[in-house]
């Protein structure tokens, strides 16, 4: 092979479109010098994959996020037969995949395979929606399998490589480019509820399915064509860390487990709100079905204003703040009542869990050395709260015991602790990293 087919072969996988100015100095030269992976910070192909990026996170989160409405309807209707731990197992499940996923995604997306990952899910994902449309009347097992296990393993496959790719284009815009990514997973997680309440009341549960199924697929076709990894020269990349390197970093692994404490607690309002309201008195079962989507409709501004904040100031003062409201909202759930009360509570708490789910993932990206750290560094982060996801709502569910008695002050007083506890943990690392830099990032 000559030095010319060797430099295009080595560029940005093998896309055939103009490079912007940053991108060329970022990319071999004719005679085969390699300069360093310059960030353009914007771009045509940069946004391009913000937007591929924007459909991943309404499929994922967006999508996750949803599950309270499932967790209310196979309670009441389709699995009357099963008690409401057993049935929060399907939703943790799914999130535990969305998370643990990523220690097999990071370190293929630092290998190179994002595109095959992408398209992989993609297939994976549509196919198990149409399945779980197909589930017979207590059949917890179909149900358990399509939406748990495939389509969480498919949410996995897609969504790290979705996010990461972002940041081989942008450094000094970072948190802002994530965040407007990650406004996809609010409109997502407005769309779905309305949606699949409406469906499910009007046509039945096999419609309202079905008609997830055709929005992810069209999502899924739109963030493969627009997304675009660029990644660096490869003789040009430094390896990528052991393990070993991970676990002897402090702030790494402090903050790592942080983040574990808030995942036992996070998805607690999300999958729990719409039964709370549905059961509570003085609230209506109409405005139930769209608690979910005032959540997410917060969210939207939770995943851009604080971002914009963050790249002024530095992410780790910002995402701290965000996850000490977080945790205090919680306990203000003994207190609702009515309906004002409750929409107050949904904003307030969609934008502050919207801004802490958009930061992390820059969060321990900023602890890179390079990179070629990002993927394996945010995976293995997202594998060990995927332990404390899996397990955190079913234990919730526990504690609420059978209906129609539910025991919301247990539930309430476990997650607002261990989202509090996390948070507390989590200002340990993010101080011990500032120390290791001499300044906050």
């Amino acid at each position: 092979m000559t030095d010319k087919n060797s430099a295009e072969a080595l560029s940005m996988e093998t896309v055939r479109k103009p490079l912007s100015a940053d991108e060329e100095r970022a990319s071999p030269t004719a005679d085969g010098a390699v300069h360093e992976h310059i960030h353009p910070d914007g771009g045509m192909r940069a946004w391009m994959t913000v937007a591929g990026a924007w459909w991943i996170s309404s499929i994922c989160f967006g999508y996750a996020n949803a599950f309270g409405v499932y967790q209310a309807y196979y309670v009441q209707y389709l699995l009357p037969s099963y008690s409401t731990s057993a049935i929060s197992w399907i939703g943790s499940l799914q999130a535990f995949f969305l998370y643990s996923t990523g220690m097999i995604s990071g370190p293929l997306f630092d290998l190179g395979y994002c595109r095959h990952m992408l398209i992989g899910g993609s297939i994976l994902y549509v196919g198990c929606v149409f399945a779980q449309a197909q589930a017979q009347q207590d059949a917890y097992y179909q149900i358990f399998l399509s939406q748990g296990l495939g389509q969480g393993i498919a949410m996995g496959l897609m969504y790290l490589p979705g996010i990461a790719v972002i940041m081989q284009y942008f450094q000094k815009k970072r948190a802002v480019a994530i965040g407007i990514a990650f406004t996809g997973s609010s409109i997502g997680g407005i769309i779905f509820p309305i949606m699949i309440n409406n469906i499910f009341s009007k046509v039945g549960y096999v419609w309202g399915v079905r008609a997830a199924g055709f929005y992810i697929l069209g999502a899924c076709v739109l963030a493969n064509l627009l997304i675009i990894p660029y990644y660096p020269p490869r003789h040009t990349k430094p390896p990528t860390p052991s393990l070993g390197k991970l676990f002897s970093d402090p702030p790494y692994v402090v903050s790592t487990f942080g983040a574990l404490l808030i995942g036992f607690g996070l998805f607690f309002v999300y999958f729990y709100i719409q039964l709370y309201t549905a059961t509570r008195g003085g609230m209506s079962q109409n405005f139930s079905f769209y608690t979910l989507a005032i959540l997410n409709g917060a969210s939207v501004f939770g995943r851009t204003l604080p971002n914009i904040v963050a790249d002024k100031i530095g992410i780790s003062p910002v995402l701290l703040v965000m996850t000490y409201i977080s945790a205090g909202l919680v306990f203000v759930m003994f207190g609702l009542v009515n309906v004002g009360g409750t929409v107050i509570f949904c904003l307030l708490y969609g934008f502050a869990t919207g801004a802490y789910v958009s930061m992390t993932g820059p969060f321990f990206a900023a602890m890179a050395d390079n990179l070629s750290e990002m993927g394996i560094r945010m995976g293995l982060a997202l594998a060990c709260v995927s332990f404390a996801v899996l397990v955190g709502t079913p234990i919730v569910g526990a504690l609420l015991g059978s209906p129609p008695d539910y025991n919301w002050g247990k539930a309430i007083v476990f997650a607002a602790v261990m989202m509090l506890a996390g948070s507390v943990v989590m200002t340990l690392g993010a101080w011990l990293l500032a120390k290791k830099r001499g300044r906050w990032l």
